[in-house]
């Protein structure tokens, strides 16, 4: 762990004195078709990508990966999450594939183009969109970026297939968001709050938010930086009357980032981003 810690502080002072700015990285390859996450891994999905890539050799394609993890673990955990929460793959062939992003800030902003990775997984899905709503988007988006569906850019095996993937910001709270639109609003294939930290910061925002997906029946997951607050953001997910999908937490997330980072109120201990399932419903 020590070892792994030297090593991507090494990576991470390389990147930032090439101006490069954080590491984000998404394979731009298509997968020929659906295939299961349960049996793989980081490595098993990504290092040999990232070898051919960057003409690395894996003795030392270890930083390159814990640091893409960071990205990745967002789209990693979005199928994952949806893999576990339906009972068939017909979720896999949708023509479109809609994800609401729950408190989303900078993270999901400026990890947009990781997103595809679903695209590329799902060979079958010829739109995603992606609806982030949070109140902290106020900061950090325009005001004609708001409310607006915006086409992002996708690779050129994508573009060439005319496969799109869609944003939307709302600079509210979901709840707040979803009653505003009314009879418009269209339940997504999954709602997701990435490290949204409930339990601690807006809660009694938070708790609206939950009773919302709730009684909705929105499929839903939450993820936690650590083991504690994933424990005690489950309990706020069953206080609203909903049983948990016990792979969906609380537990060690399979596609949280591995790229671990010390606790910054604690002595000891690490956290890692998307680290913990906090619990999942449908």
């Amino acid at each position: 762990m020590n070892q792994e810690i030297r090593q991507d502080v090494a990576f991470e002072t390389f990147i930032s004195g090439a101006n490069q700015g954080e590491f984000r990285w998404a394979p731009e390859r298509v997968k020929p078709s659906w295939s299961s996450l349960k049996n793989g891994s980081w490595g098993s999905e990504f290092q040999a990508e990232l070898v051919s890539t960057f003409g690395v050799s894996s003795d030392v394609v270890g930083p390159f990966l814990r640091s893409a993890s960071v990205g990745l673990s967002m789209p990693m955990t979005i199928l994952w999450a949806l893999e576990h929460l339906n009972d068939d793959e017909s979720w896999t062939r949708k023509n479109t594939l809609t994800i609401h992003l729950l408190g989303a800030y900078e993270i999901e902003v400026m990890n947009a183009q990781t997103f595809e990775e679903i695209l590329h997984r799902l060979p079958d899905v010829n739109n995603l969109k992606l609806v982030l709503c949070g109140p902290e988007l106020v900061n950090i988006t325009s005001a004609r970026e708001r409310n607006q569906e915006i086409n992002m850019e996708t690779c050129p095996n994508c573009s060439r297939d005319r496969r799109k993937r869609v944003h939307q910001l709302f600079p509210q709270p979901y709840h707040d968001m979803a009653r505003g639109q009314g009879n418009k609003f269209v339940k997504p294939d999954l709602a997701i709050a990435f490290n949204s930290g409930s339990s601690q910061q807006a809660v009694e925002s938070w708790k609206e938010t939950i009773a919302f997906l709730s009684k909705n029946e929105i499929p839903t997951v939450f993820t936690a930086y650590n083991r504690e607050e994933a424990e005690v953001e489950a309990q706020l997910l069953k206080l609203a009357g909903r049983h948990l999908v016990p792979s969906l937490g609380p537990i060690k997330n399979p596609w949280g980032s591995i790229l671990a980072r010390k606790e910054p109120n604690k002595v000891t201990g690490f956290y890692a981003v998307n680290g913990w399932l906090a619990g999942g419903f449908r």
